[in-house]
């Protein structure tokens, strides 16, 4: 917190708040805060130790924070349940206790609250915690194992998203106010397999299909590639219904009404530059989203991939029969 030290408490802007106990779990909270300051940028993440600021009172910090922050992730580790102070009493039910004070914030303020499990823990009953407390039993928990740490990992990032925390933008990102051509669309196709398998497939098709692969993070199940020459495509696997994962295709494409019946100068599917007007453009994408998506499914089926959707009509075939003779 070096590059915040001048800023008071509440002056800043969490978005999460990392509720633990340090004889719990303290070295599985330590690499869950690195992951998510990496992930959403270090001062969006509170973790007591390390956020408070010196020579102030640390209760009053950590209700500030809580007011300016959109979710807790309450890690709950093996003994979270049954520590215990000096006299032998268990903390928990002391209505003193700084965890259970954060915990009943929490739940009365609104604050999306995301249990955590760690290092074997198991969410605790109900009829275990103070009554006060007793509503998170029946909160929907992620695990995080240390043996499957990153695809756990991806799965609370997800969790995160839905409670609408997700990365600050970028300081090159362009302005709310500064006008753009382009904007994304989004494809997506449900598949019949666990987000692991969806995620082998997406990624075994990219590499299959010879794309370039720009970045990959296994935990947020995503893969940022090029087709052919054009701008970059991302593409990620979420879960949906049970047993099943969506594979969603993000693709830039420029905005309807921009350009009004002009034709663009663009890097086209055959590698070269081409005048393509704006409804031949989005034509092509949507048949390159059915085509990868297609792919992805033949991977996952064991069928292997089929065209190169990102290539012109017959031009898949033309360099097939170029590479046979």
């Amino acid at each position: 917190m070096h590059e915040t030290q001048t800023k008071t408490l509440h002056e800043m802007e969490w978005g999460i708040f990392v509720s633990y106990r340090r004889s719990d779990s303290a070295v599985s909270t330590g690499r869950l805060a690195a992951d998510l300051r990496r992930y959403f940028g270090k001062d969006r993440v509170y973790l007591d130790i390390d956020s408070n600021l010196s020579a102030q009172n640390y209760v009053v910090q950590l209700k500030q924070a809580l007011a300016t922050s959109r979710a807790m992730i309450a890690v709950v580790g093996p003994q979270w349940l049954a520590n215990r102070d000096a006299e032998g009493g268990r903390r928990l039910d002391d209505p003193d206790d700084l965890v259970r004070l954060e915990l009943e914030t929490a739940l009365r303020n609104g604050i999306a609250l995301i249990p955590v499990l760690v290092e074997g823990a198991t969410m605790p009953a109900a009829d275990l915690m103070p009554p006060s407390l007793q509503r998170l039993a029946y909160l929907q928990a992620v695990r995080l194992a240390t043996e499957d740490w990153p695809y756990d990992f991806g799965r609370l990032l997800e969790s995160l998203e839905n409670h609408a925390v997700v990365p600050a933008p970028q300081p090159d990102a362009t302005p709310p106010n500064e006008f753009t051509l382009l904007t994304t669309k989004r494809y997506e196709r449900t598949l019949q397999a666990s987000r692991r398998r969806a995620f082998d497939a997406l990624t075994g098709a990219v590499e299959l299909l010879r794309y370039p692969i720009i970045e990959t993070s296994p935990e947020a199940a995503q893969v940022m590639f090029h087709a052919r020459r054009g701008r970059p495509v991302t593409a990620k696997v979420i879960d949906a219904d049970p047993g099943r994962s969506t594979v969603v295709l993000q693709l830039p494409a420029v905005k309807a009404g921009a350009i009004a019946g002009a034709s663009l100068l663009l890097a086209g599917p055959t590698g070269g530059l081409s005048f393509v007007s704006l409804p031949a453009l989005w034509a092509w994408q949507r048949r390159f989203a059915a085509g990868f998506l297609d792919n992805v499914q033949g991977v996952l089926e064991g069928r292997g991939v089929g065209e190169d959707s990102s290539l012109l009509p017959g031009v898949h075939a033309w360099r097939n029969r170029k590479r046979e003779l």
